[in-house]
């Protein structure tokens, strides 16, 4: 997971304290508040990405210094 906020500030603060007291953590529950305009958005931003990938004629590479590259499957001549 890597979020960026201003060092220092009360948001680095906030997400720091979520990520290691919740975040699978025995009070990582669905009472937790959610902000579902945000959750909205993120979805049809990755929605979006989704469909531009799918629509591209070029199939999606990893970058050469990947750590998941190792784990790519060798493309067969012809895909």
């Amino acid at each position: 997971m890597q979020v960026s906020f201003e060092k220092g500030s009360p948001e680095q603060k906030l997400f720091k304290d979520w990520l290691t007291q919740r975040y699978h953590a025995p009070p990582d529950d669905l009472a937790q508040p959610v902000d579902l305009s945000a959750a909205a958005k993120y979805e049809e931003i990755v929605r979006s990405l989704m469909m531009r990938v799918a629509d591209t004629s070029q199939r999606p590479q990893w970058k050469s210094d990947s750590f998941f590259r190792r784990y790519a499957q060798p493309v067969a001549a012809g895909n």
